[in-house]
């Protein structure tokens, strides 16, 4: 049964976690025809995107960062005006570019658009903003080349990395040594995870373990999808009732399923969660305290190490001369900041 007034969802039963499956229309999003992400008002839900199979590049993106505004619901701050430091061009660095890049003068690299305030759209529904596309560009301009964003789901982000569909990613991802088998981490911003609830539940949750017999919302793919299996585990061994993990295909669905009543909970990053909190008048509250302290890290591909070696030797250099430190000021994320641009420096 459905509550009244809900689009019925196909949710499927993948043990242990309920994910939302196709049979609502598909919300497609681009710069060209920006729609509703989520949920809509009569509360439908959000039907999963693609996974790997559908690259949207997105043509002519202006790629800049802002102070970050109010934001609802995981939308895009309301303006789209620069903040970020100009870059010069390091002709040595450009030199240590693979030759494709070089002759492209582009790098081709994958993100997200719902996870402020790392990204996010502005308010021309295309202007990519937030402390990732901020960095991505600094290191650009420092390698002399431009960027062209593409659209993708977190959990395509490996493939499309290992394959060559993208020549970097960067979407708030953990570098955790299991991921090192398959590409290499240059890492950016230090975090943690936390746990983000309606206010009428602050009270009683105050770390994971009070989770068991709740509903938890949680991104697809993310480190936070293991944590809850692990926290399964735990009740179970207690004799409690295990959290339903309502697993969406991105933020946008999470916190909504938190505005609605759905979701008791969601477990993701800290400055995300902290980030919504803020701009939510109360309604939203950071519980407990932050957990699992690692970087998040820009992927490449693990056998293009000469791109490993420009990228992190850029991202140094945007750190040394004081951008980095004026891109994460800006967004009020400064306790995050790393003085070495590290390689696969994630440790668990």
């Amino acid at each position: 049964m459905h509550q009244p007034g809900w689009t019925p969802c196909p949710w499927m039963l993948t043990l242990p976690h309920l994910v939302c499956g196709s049979g609502l229309p598909h919300i497609e999003r681009s710069v060209a025809d920006p729609r509703q992400k989520g949920f809509s008002m009569d509360r439908q839900l959000p039907a999963p995107r693609a996974r790997g199979r559908t690259r949207r590049v997105v043509a002519g993106l202006c790629v800049t960062a802002l102070l970050p505004l109010a934001v609802a619901c995981g939308g895009a701050d309301p303006t789209t005006r620069s903040a970020a430091p100009v870059q010069k061009k390091d002709p040595a660095l450009h030199a240590l570019l693979p030759a494709k890049i070089r002759a492209a003068g582009a790098l081709t690299v994958a993100t997200g658009d719902d996870y402020p305030p790392l990204v996010s759209l502005g308010t021309d529904n295309k202007t990519l903003v937030g402390v990732e596309p901020d960095l991505i560009q600094a290191i650009a301009q420092t390698l002399g080349v431009k960027v062209t964003f593409a659209r993708a789901s977190f959990d395509s982000l490996i493939g499309g990395v290992q394959s060559h569909r993208y020549d970097l990613a960067i979407q708030a991802m953990l570098d955790k040594p299991e991921r090192r088998g398959r590409i290499t981490f240059v890492d950016y911003f230090r975090t943690s995870s936390s746990i983000l609830v309606p206010e009428q539940h602050a009270k009683d949750v105050a770390a994971l373990g009070n989770l068991c017999g709740r509903q938890v919302a949680v991104e697809q793919g993310t480190a936070q999808v293991d944590d809850l299996e692990a926290q399964r585990k735990k009740c179970a061994v207690a004799g409690r009732g295990a959290p339903q993990v309502l697993v969406f295909p991105d933020s946008v669905g999470c916190f909504q399923a938190l505005s609605t009543g759905r979701a008791e909970a969601f477990v993701g990053g800290t400055p995300t969660v902290e980030y919504q909190a803020a701009q939510s008048s109360g309604r939203l509250r950071k519980v407990g305290t932050p957990y699992r302290f690692l970087p998040y890290g820009i992927l490449v591909d693990k056998e293009d190490k000469a791109l490993v070696t420009a990228v992190q030797k850029a991202l140094q250099k945007v750190i040394d001369n004081g951008g980095y430190t004026k891109i994460l000021t800006a967004w009020k994320v400064g306790a995050g900041a790393l003085r070495q641009a590290t390689v696969n420096g994630g440790a668990v």
